[in-house]
């Protein structure tokens, strides 16, 4: 279905006069405020317009850190005033803008506004009714080798239901999955995709499908904008990924460069940058830069990972032939490798009760778990070794260093506030939780002694979410 240009219809108050001002010209003044997350809007070019008489008469300011604005020296007349935003361009929604008329030595007050998140939710999906708890993942399809549109190319969508039966004593762990279809310009919209929760994200285009992506729709605004690339020398064949053989590493002719700094805007050497899938690796210089070649083309996600940094994720478009460059910010972290953290947060009595007996095991709580900014919940795991996190198939499985590699790897147990899931990429994913919604995790590594319910001879890993 072909997205519109839609026009959200607000209601502002009505422009006032104000206090007269000296020189003999006009002055147009107001506050831009955030809607949506109820707050002044800083930064925001407003732009006020002459019409009739005054139609050459074209003037702009920028909004401060209080969300305020004047317009000085303009000539008495009728004027249109407004303001840009990347946000509302991404969704073609356009705001029609405001009257304004001056009289000369006077001022007029203007007050604008972003449109609220239901108002912007609607807007974009025009035809359907939003549930609580459900936005729309929205964005543009382009080949990576012309930038042109592509049309009639299928999204899949797919996240996971996690809930627990407490009359059955039993996970519920159910997935969900969606398709939408790119219109004739290349645009897509999947209206009533769950907040709050990841998201795995997938082209599907004649036989071929590309790397699965992660999203994540926010709770406040409820739209996630992705806009995608794809490159079919760059995508696997259904038929290999159907039939479960092992898929050969991504490669091509596109280079990705940049720099990683630390804190202080500092370079930072030694980081490892990786695209997903990709067979090439890079590593930062003493100047933290690095270049990495032999890529595939379209969106892929990329990792940045360095000894005693948080891991920093993000999507990179990447074209045939071509060099895109892309700088990293890196955040320092405490390294836990070595240290035994406790929390005795009382509403988790299952997780004290656990740390007060126990002879092995780490234990942290939510202060502790937040304070090494963890992207996914498996990163939380990968602090302490003895385990690895495979990433295959767009699905995060935990498995015990010791013969990780072999034939019959040995899958460490996943509980869930006290219920056991089974952790393999067809049930159930540990990054299925966020890291926000875990409130304590304990963890046994494959030689330590877990509670005997727990125990599976892999490790546990045994997480207690947020209540």
């Amino acid at each position: 279905m072909r997205p519109a240009l839609l026009v959200v219809a607000l209601t502002f108050c009505l422009a006032r006069p104000a206090h007269a001002q000296s020189g003999g010209t006009a002055r147009i003044e107001g506050t831009v405020t955030d809607s949506v997350h109820s707050r002044p809007l800083a930064g925001v070019r407003v732009v006020a317009a002459g019409t009739g008489a005054q139609s050459e008469v074209r003037a702009d300011a920028t909004s401060d850190s209080a969300g305020r604005y004047h317009i000085d020296s303009l000539p008495a007349g009728r004027y249109l005033v407004g303001f840009e935003s990347p946000l509302l361009d991404s969704l073609e929604i356009v705001l029609p803008p405001r009257e304004a008329v001056v009289a000369p030595l006077a001022a007029v007050t203007v007050d604008l506004a972003m449109p609220s998140a239901v108002k912007l939710r609607a807007a974009v999906c025009r035809d359907t009714t939003l549930a609580e708890g459900t936005g729309v993942v929205y964005g543009h399809v382009v080949s990576a080798e012309t930038d042109t549109p592509l049309a009639d190319v299928a999204i899949a969508l797919q996240w996971r239901d996690l809930a627990f039966d407490r009359k059955k004593l039993k996970a519920v762990n159910a997935a969900r999955e969606a398709f939408v279809t790119t219109d004739a310009r290349g645009w897509y919209r999947a209206c009533g995709v769950p907040t709050g929760a990841w998201l795995s994200m997938q082209i599907q285009d004649e036989g071929r499908i590309g790397p699965v992506l992660r999203t994540r729709v926010d709770d406040t605004l409820g739209i996630a904008i992705r806009h995608l690339s794809f490159s079919p020398s760059a995508a696997s064949d259904s038929g290999d990924v159907a039939g479960a053989s092992a898929l050969a590493p991504f490669t091509g002719t596109a280079t990705l460069t940049g720099v990683v700094r630390g804190a202080g805007d500092q370079p930072l050497s030694t980081a490892e940058v990786h695209v997903r899938g990709a067979r090439s690796v890079g590593v930062t210089d003493a100047q933290g830069s690095y270049t990495v070649s032999g890529l595939p083309a379209g969106t892929h996600e990329l990792e940045v990972r360095r000894l005693g940094y948080a891991e920093e994720v993000a999507s990179v478009d990447l074209r045939s032939g071509a060099t895109t460059k892309r700088d990293f910010r890196m955040q320092r972290v405490v390294n836990l490798d070595s240290v035994r953290v406790v929390a005795t947060r009382t509403r988790y009595p299952e997780f004290v009760e656990h740390r007060k007996f126990a002879v092995f095991g780490h234990f942290l709580g939510p202060d502790e778990i937040m304070r090494g900014h963890p992207v996914r919940t498996s990163d939380i795991v990968r602090r302490f070794g003895g385990f690895l996190v495979d990433n295959s198939r767009g699905r995060s499985k935990v498995v015990s260093a010791r013969g990780a590699f072999s034939s019959h790897p040995c899958i460490a147990n996943v509980v869930i506030d006290g219920f056991s899931v089974k952790s393999d990429p067809d049930a159930f994913s540990v990054d299925d939780l966020m890291p926000i919604d875990v409130g304590a995790i304990e963890i046994y590594k494959q030689d330590e002694m877990a509670p005997f319910e727990y125990s599976n001879g892999c490790g546990a890993i045994v997480i207690w979410t947020r209540r």
